[in-house]
């Protein structure tokens, strides 16, 4: 089995309405079978959610999903727990071009390698969101897990930056310092293989979040989380961290085909709610309005539709 996706295959399932989605969705290992290129290939406009965690407190989850998903025309790469990892493989079988399976693991578990092999046998095209580490996230003791991300050709999901507390009153073995987006550098460079995303582009540490995206083709950054909100009266500073467009700059991520050849810094960002599903449209609208304050191209923002 390829480690890679055609466009035309991977964008019948879910074609990509947002920026950077044409370059990740070639690096989605396949597991589309033949049956599932059906009546919804030529499904245009879709929205690929990089960010969507399944919410194992509510047993009506997948349906309610399923329901926006069609309003929306929204296909999740769903961020699963371990141990509802079964739930998720069953759905994403039943509605392949709405559900792509993530796999959420402790990278501090002892049996975390044992895991992911598990995780990928049943049919798991990636993982994250990896947070909560009792160290660095290039530290070698991690290693063996990125290995195999690297040998499947996944997309890895990161928490980076800023994290929420968990309980106020307790002592709490986590640092937003172990989850920073210049620790993501390494491993892009170890593990080229791996396509790199970091959730919340590193909140607040955005320019090392961009620059370290430059240099690397296969790093990404979604705008998940509380950054496109605080920074709404001043979106257009994104052209500031997102500098590089239409500079003339030639960096390692030119390297890379994109359709119409864009050079547009924001096939950078893709998109990802990290939000309740009730929320999600209102996280598009942040998206577009961030577009029109920075006025990306209409060829970055509509990666996908010419990819059929």
């Amino acid at each position: 089995m390829s480690n890679h996706v055609s466009r035309r295959k991977f964008l019948g399932a879910a074609a990509a309405s947002v920026p950077g989605a044409w370059s990740l969705a070639n690096a989605l290992p396949s597991h589309t079978s033949d049956a599932d290129q059906g009546a919804s290939v030529t499904s245009k406009n879709r929205i690929i959610d990089m960010h969507v965690h399944f919410d194992e407190k509510n047993p009506n989850f997948i349906a309610d999903f399923l329901k926006l998903s069609d309003r929306l025309n929204l296909t999740a790469c769903m961020l699963t727990p371990f141990a509802n990892r079964k739930i998720v493989a069953d759905a994403a079988k039943q509605h392949s071009t709405q559900i792509i399976p993530f796999g959420f693991v402790d990278l501090d578990a002892p049996d975390v390698v044992k895991q992911v092999e598990e995780l990928h046998g049943m049919g798991y095209r990636g993982l994250g969101e990896l947070e909560f580490v009792k160290k660095p996230y290039n530290d070698p003791s991690y290693f063996p897990v990125y290995e195999l991300a690297n040998r499947y050709g996944w997309i890895v999901l990161f928490h980076t930056g800023i994290v929420l507390r968990r309980n106020f009153d307790e002592p709490e073995d986590v640092a937003s310092g172990r989850m920073r987006p210049i620790y993501l550098e390494e491993i892009a460079r170890r593990f080229p293989k791996i396509t790199v995303l970091g959730a919340h582009c590193g909140n607040p540490e955005y320019e090392w979040a961009a620059e370290i995206a430059r240099w690397n083709p296969n790093v990404f950054f979604d705008l998940s989380g509380s950054t496109l909100t605080k920074m709404y009266a001043r979106l257009a500073e994104f052209q500031k961290i997102f500098w590089w467009s239409a500079t003339g700059w030639h960096s390692a991520e030119w390297t890379v085909k994109t359709p119409n050849n864009d050079l547009s810094a924001f096939i950078k960002i893709v998109f990802g709610s990290d939000t309740n599903l009730n929320e999600i449209e209102s996280v598009v609208k942040q998206y577009h309005d961030m577009f029109e304050a920075c006025d990306v191209p209409e060829q970055t923002r509509n990666y996908g539709r010419d990819a059929r």
